[in-house]
């Protein structure tokens, strides 16, 4: 049993490490009538200075200003999961497909995915024929002359053709991923995408400030990078155990009272509020200090709406009430129910400051070294990063403890049995 497990392992690592190698190959091979020499040229020479594009094209893999087979990496799946969770929160009728509803289903749910990728490829897929048609993809005259063998309408037509046929084929290479190999598929291409790219804009610092400018911004890169992580790993982890007393007649005579304990955690939202205030403040060229205290505001205050939006921390009051538990010092009813919110709200302040902290952490040690501008990297591009770090690396390290537990029992009952 212990070497089919590790067999499964294995195969689950070479599969994970196919789709790998094959998502981006995807990302490299330019598209039909694209010239991948002169846009090499031309992104090479504008990109490494433009912090909107930077990130951009941290967020695409590299695919999408240099017109890739799969232009847009894995963003398409991404944004449709958002949107499919979003739009079943919302709309009645699409509330009904979800698995927890009476009549819903997982092929429901992913169906409408699917659908949902393939607009989204397409009007992708449209927009970027466009933009690239015109000539007004990269900031440069020559992005104009030499890049698109083709013009006009059969242009048009092959990209936006191209790009909805890669985004179906990523969404495929995810869930095949998802399935047979490490982790949440979606989660590691998007970090797969994201580590192609970031050294690159990490090491175009040393031409433009040399060795030793390029240590320091690689110093605070990796200090903020690790603090973040940290930050976000410590909010999840933690939790505040309250004491729960039960009274002796609901557990029965034999076993008497029992203390239990009712873990308050955080609303487990992770970088989510932290790294939409930074892309959504992307585009705007705003001063440092404004930046980061804007930055802050929005990180506070989503995370504030996630904090609301999230009841189930304060669910276990109403089942205190129900089998008649108590917090020791505390009168039962009303009181403990009180208690417990003021706790929820001490909580709350502390994840609505900490994701602040965590938004505007990797700007300020930008900030701190002098490398706010000038660089295809900011403080919204490592905040990214770490996001998808964190919620890729998470689940593949859980998938290979859960890999290794059959072999560590079998150890355990050998040296019990000797």
């Amino acid at each position: 049993m212990t070497a089919s497990r590790t067999g499964t392992g294995l195969r689950a690592a070479a599969t994970t490490l196919s789709v790998v190698v094959l998502f981006r190959l995807g990302q490299s091979l330019p598209l039909p009538g694209v010239d991948p020499a002169v846009l090499g040229r031309v992104a090479d020479r504008t990109l490494p200075g433009d912090q909107l594009r930077g990130l951009v094209d941290l967020l695409t893999g590299g695919g999408l200003y240099r017109l890739a087979l799969l232009p847009f990496g894995v963003l398409p799946v991404l944004l449709a999961r958002a949107l499919v969770l979003l739009l079943t929160r919302l709309h009645p009728r699409l509330a009904a497909l979800r698995p927890e509803h009476l009549g819903g289903s997982r092929a429901g749910m992913r169906r409408l995915e699917t659908r949902t990728t393939l607009a989204l490829g397409l009007l992708g897929g449209l927009a970027l024929g466009l933009v690239a048609d015109s000539g007004r993809l990269l900031p440069s005259p020559a992005a104009a002359d030499g890049v698109l063998r083709l013009h006009g309408a059969p242009a048009v037509a092959v990209i936006t053709g191209c790009a909805a046929a890669g985004a179906m084929a990523v969404l495929w290479l995810a869930r095949w991923l998802s399935r047979r190999g490490l982790g949440d598929g979606v989660s590691v291409l998007l970090l797969v995408q994201m580590l192609a790219v970031l050294p690159g804009q990490l090491w175009a610092v040393e031409r433009e400030s040399g060795l030793g400018g390029y240590a320091l911004v690689l110093a605070a890169a990796l200090f903020a990078l690790l603090a973040t992580t940290a930050l976000v790993i410590a909010g999840r982890k933690g939790e505040r155990r309250v004491p729960v007393q039960y009274a002796r007649r609901l557990i029965g005579a034999r076993s008497g009272g029992e203390t239990r304990y009712l873990p308050l955690v955080l609303s487990h939202r992770g970088f989510v509020p932290a790294v939409t205030a930074a892309l959504l403040l992307a585009p705007f060229p705003l001063p440092r200090l404004p930046y980061l205290a804007l930055l802050f505001v929005l990180a506070a205050v989503g995370a504030g709406l996630a904090v609301r939006a999230d009841r189930s921390a304060l669910a276990g009051a109403d089942a205190l009430l129900r089998t008649g538990g108590f917090v020791p010092g505390i009168r039962p009813g009303r009181p403990t129910v009180e208690f417990l919110s003021y706790l929820r709200r001490r909580l709350a302040v502390a994840e609505v400051l900490g994701t602040g902290l965590v938004a505007v952490l990797p700007a300020l040690a930008l900030t701190a070294v002098d490398a706010g501008d000038g660089y295809a990297f900011s403080g919204a591009s490592l905040l990214v990063a770490a996001g998808a770090a964190l919620g890729a690396v998470g689940p593949v390290v859980r998938d290979l403890r859960r890999a290794e537990l059959p072999r560590r029992y079998a150890e355990y009952v050998r040296q019990a049995e000797g």
